[in-house]
This record gives C-alpha cells, sequence and structure tokens, in this order.
C-alpha cells in the first residue's frame, strides 16, 4: 500500500520532468571549508547547462576530484546523458555512484549550506532517472528524502537563495495533487503550495546569479502546470532569445510552442537550433520537425522525420506516441492497409511512461477492441487546432453539424473540437455552449472530451470572474477518473483552484 501510495505522488512528476533536471541547479562562488566552486567549475556546469557535455568533462578533469562541486557538475553530466539516451546498461553500470557521491559529500563541513543542499540535488538528480528507466517507486524515496533535507537546510540557512528555488520546484509538484490524494503527502511529511512555489522561484529569479535558472522553472511550470498565455509566451521567447547558444532553453521553447498550439513558432524556433557537433545530440529534434510537418499536413515530411527518430534513438520514450502518429499520416495519405502496420507496433515498442505513449497504447487497445478507425474529419479538425491553425478549422467547421456524425462519442468530440476552436478564436459564449453539449454527451462514459471540456469551462468562468462555476467546473474535471489526461489535467485544474484561494 504504502508503494502503491508513492507511486501516485510521483506520477504527477512525469510532465515536469524536464524542469527538475534542468532547473534544480546553481551557479555560486564560495569558499565554505571543503565547498569550493571555482571559476572553472562554473564554466563546467554552464558548458553541461547548455548541453555541451563533452566540454564541461574536459573542465571537470582539471578539478580535485574530491571537490563536491566537482562531483555535483559531474552528476548533472551523467544525469543529462542517461535522461537523453536511456541507456540500460550504462544506467545499470553508473547506477552506484549515487550512493558513493552522497557519501562523500555527506563527510564535508556540514556548517555549509552547500551540505545537505549538495545532497538534495544529486537525490533529484537519480529520482528524474529512476523515474526515466520505470523505476517510480524509488524514485518517490528520493525525492522525499531530498525534500526532508531541503527542509532541514531552510530552517537552518533560512537566507540561503539556491534552497528556495529547488523547493519552489517541489512545492509547486506537490502543492499541484489533487485534493483526494493529498492525505498521502501529509503522511510523508510533504507540504506543497503551488502559489508559494511560484513566489518562491521568482523571488530567486530576480537575482542575477541565479536568475537564468529559475526562469527556465519558472517557464516550464507556468506552460505544464498553469496558464499559458501570449504575455508568458512573449516573456518565454524573450528569454530564450537571450540564450541562442544554450539548446536545452531552445528545446523546451520549442515543445512548448507546440504544446500550446504554436506550429509556426516552433519552426522558427527549431531554424535557430544550435546544430554545433559540440552539442549532446538530442533525437527529440526529430520528433519535433515531425509534429511541425504532421499539424501542417505534409504527410511524406512527417513520416521521414519520425523514421530519423526511430533510427537514432535507442531508448523507450515516444516510440509508442511515434508510431501512433506515422499510422495517422500514412492513414491520412489513404493507405489504410501500410498503416495498419504501424498500429500494430504500438504494442511492440516503447513504454507508456509519458503521457502521449500512453495515449497512444490506449488507442492501440480501443482500436483491437472495436476493430473501428477513428472518424478522418474529426483526425483533420483536431490536426488543425493542435497546430494553432484556428481559422482553417474553424472554415471545416461551417459544413458540419453534430448530425454529421453518426454515433454519441464522435458527436461529443465534434462538440468539444469546436467548443476549443471558437474559445481560441475569443468567441467564449459559442464555445461555453458546445463543451456543455460535449460533457451532455459524454455523460459517464470514460471519453477524454469530458474532463477536458469541463476544464475548458472552469477556465472560461474565471476569465469572466465568475469564481463558483469556475470552482465547480475544476472539481469536475478532476472528479473524472479513468483518462489518458488525468495526469495533467487534473494538475491544471488544481493549481487553477489554487490560484482563486481554493
Amino acid at each position: 500500500m504504502k508503494s502503491r501510495n508513492i507511486n501516485i505522488i510521483f506520477r504527477t512528476t512525469r510532465k515536469i520532468s524536464f524542469v527538475l533536471i534542468y532547473s534544480l541547479l546553481f551557479i555560486v562562488h564560495c569558499k565554505a571549508a571543503d565547498f569550493d566552486f571555482t571559476p572553472n567549475l562554473q564554466k563546467a556546469y554552464s558548458e553541461v547547462f547548455k548541453l555541451k557535455v563533452q566540454s564541461g568533462r574536459e573542465l571537470l578533469s582539471k578539478e580535485n576530484p574530491k571537490n563536491p562541486f566537482r562531483i555535483y557538475v559531474e552528476d548533472f553530466a551523467d544525469m543529462t546523458e542517461l535522461i537523453n539516451s536511456e541507456n540500460e546498461k550504462q544506467y545499470e553500470k553508473w547506477i552506484s555512484k549515487e550512493d558513493k557521491r552522497l557519501d562523500l559529500i555527506e563527510e564535508l563541513d556540514e556548517k555549509s549550506p552547500f551540505n545537505r543542499f549538495l545532497r538534495a540535488e544529486i537525490k533529484l538528480h537519480w529520482a528524474l532517472i529512476k523515474i526515466r528507466f520505470g523505476h517510480e517507486v524509488k524514485a518517490g524515496f528520493n525525492v522525499i528524502q531530498a525534500y526532508k533535507l531541503l527542509e532541514e537546510n531552510q530552517k537552518l540557512f533560512p537566507n540561503f537563495l539556491p534552497n528556495l528555488k529547488s523547493l519552489g520546484c517541489l512545492h509547486v509538484l506537490i502543492g499541484s495533487v489533487p485534493d483526494k490524494q493529498r492525505w498521502i503527502s501529509k503522511l510523508l511529511g510533504l507540504r506543497g503550495n503551488i502559489q508559494l512555489g511560484m513566489n518562491e522561484l521568482r523571488l530567486v529569479a530576480t537575482d542575477k546569479i541565479w536568475g537564468m535558472e529559475s526562469k527556465f522553472c519558472t517557464v516550464f511550470i507556468q506552460a505544464y502546470i498553469l496558464k499559458f498565455d501570449d504575455k508568458q509566451n512573449a516573456e518565454m521567447l524573450q528569454f530564450a532569445n537571450s540564450q541562442s547558444d544554450n539548446l536545452i532553453i531552445n528545446m523546451v521553447a520549442t515543445a512548448i510552442s507546440l504544446k500550446d498550439n504554436r506550429t509556426e513558432q516552433a519552426i522558427e524556433l527549431l531554424k535557430r537550433t544550435p546544430r554545433d557537433a559540440e552539442y549532446l545530440h538530442f533525437p527529440i529534434f526529430e520528433l519535433y520537425k515531425a509534429e511541425t510537418q504532421l499539424f501542417k499536413g505534409n504527410y511524406p515530411q512527417a513520416v521521414s522525420a519520425y523514421q530519423n527518430y526511430l533510427r537514432t534513438f535507442k531508448g523507450q520514450t515516444f516510440l509508442k506516441d511515434t508510431y501512433y502518429k506515422m499510422f495517422l499520416c500514412i492513414w491520412l495519405m489513404g493507405d489504410e492497409k501500410k498503416a495498419k502496420l504501424y498500429l500494430s507496433k504500438i504494442n511492440e515498442r516503447g513504454n507508456t511512461i509519458a503521457e502521449s505513449d500512453k495515449v497512444a497504447q490506449k488507442f492501440y487497445e480501443n482500436f483491437q477492441k472495436t476493430k473501428t478507425l477513428p472518424n478522418k474529419i474529426l483526425i483533420k479538425l483536431r490536426l488543425l487546432f493542435d497546430g494553432g491553425y484556428f481559422e482553417e478549422a474553424q472554415n471545416e467547421l461551417v459544413s458540419l453539424t453534430e448530425k454529421s456524425f453518426t454515433n454519441k462519442k464522435d458527436q461529443a468530440e465534434f462538440n468539444y473540437r469546436e467548443g476549443r476552436v471558437y474559445q481560441k478564436l475569443n468567441q467564449l459564449d459559442k464555445a461555453v455552449n458546445y463543451f456543455e453539449k460535449s460533457l451532455a454527451l459524454t455523460g459517464s462514459e470514460e471519453w477524454v472530451f469530458a474532463p477536458n471540456s469541463a476544464l475548458q469551462l472552469g477556465y472560461i468562468q474565471q476569465q469572466k470572474g465568475k469564481k463558483n462555476k469556475a470552482k465547480a467546473y475544476f472539481e469536475q474535471a478532476i472528479a473524472y477518473k479513468n483518462h489518458e489526461y488525468k495526469t495533467s489535467v487534473d494538475n491544471k485544474a488544481r493549481a487553477a483552484l489554487t490560484e482563486m484561494g481554493y
């Protein structure tokens, strides 16, 4: 039971794992007994943060192997490579480094705030590695231990700024756990609050030393847990433009652009992506290229990019999603027989750690049960919307009505899609009407359109200043149990309720 409860908490970290991977870090110059973050080590950290891992390792080799900051940056480099490669053999080979590094730092000056902080950071590094390799319960214990170290450090050194950055991320994560599961975090001694965490991150963001990392973390959380509007998007682009040689910032800005229906923006970011050999190769960029082509309806080009991802990536993440998207491309081009070959591969390859892989797996399982493919009109509408081509989607909707679809599920989806288009076009009253129809048609079915409709209705009522109505819709969104987007829907609904003071 304890393992299952811990597992519940840390499933909520999946969608924002990159926040911790690249944000729970710091740059500081200090000399406190055993701790010396030399200019060379700072440069090494900066190189690793930019994903110039080999350059960073070369700088590290010039430093004392027992310097805790060298240990820390080496751990960061190892984590970056493992997260990117998902190399199981390398993971088994390096896993013993965690305890060795923790022991070395623990033996050093206990009066320095960096003692507990660096140990907490290493525990978080390995928590994220373990999540990536499917060891969620072990990762959960790591996060609990890191949280305890940071809380203790905060009491002993209340003015130690790096602590606020790390605690800020954890406070947001823990604060996004839905009400009905909060007893678990309380039982484990974990305290979270989204607003508290964001305030802590904003406080650090004003600092000239740690500001870049905190801004990075804030942008990511804003996009994946809170609301992300034009203002936040402009701030993200300004941030990315100011760090044009930082591959991870470029990568995250591209991912957020695609997630937020900004395909043309993603295309421009991809054009500016650093491509020098000194950067660690990230196959994920092939997926981003493929997504832009899929949304634009350039299916052959999308298939080519998806194939490049499969050819260059040796891990398990996003494989199911890739085969699902390749199925869509080939099916939409009219070759159903060939498309079904890729559909069958969904069940043969990859894992379901990522939410998009879960969606692909559920699509495959539903097809196996029903032997029915989705409605092509609705798929094309969804892709136009996901790409941010709202006016084109609206043009397609002109000739359609609910009666254009013969079964209730398609009718529910049609109303949801139409609601989202009108919402993006700021025709909110029309959007509300379609979302409510989608809710009514879904009823007690486990279709994802209902929780998503409830979430969007909550946002609309919140925008109108009708807090009670918004609260009811957000709680309704959380109440839906078995759908593939539960983690992200619940996180966003919970964050909105917190923002309103509930």
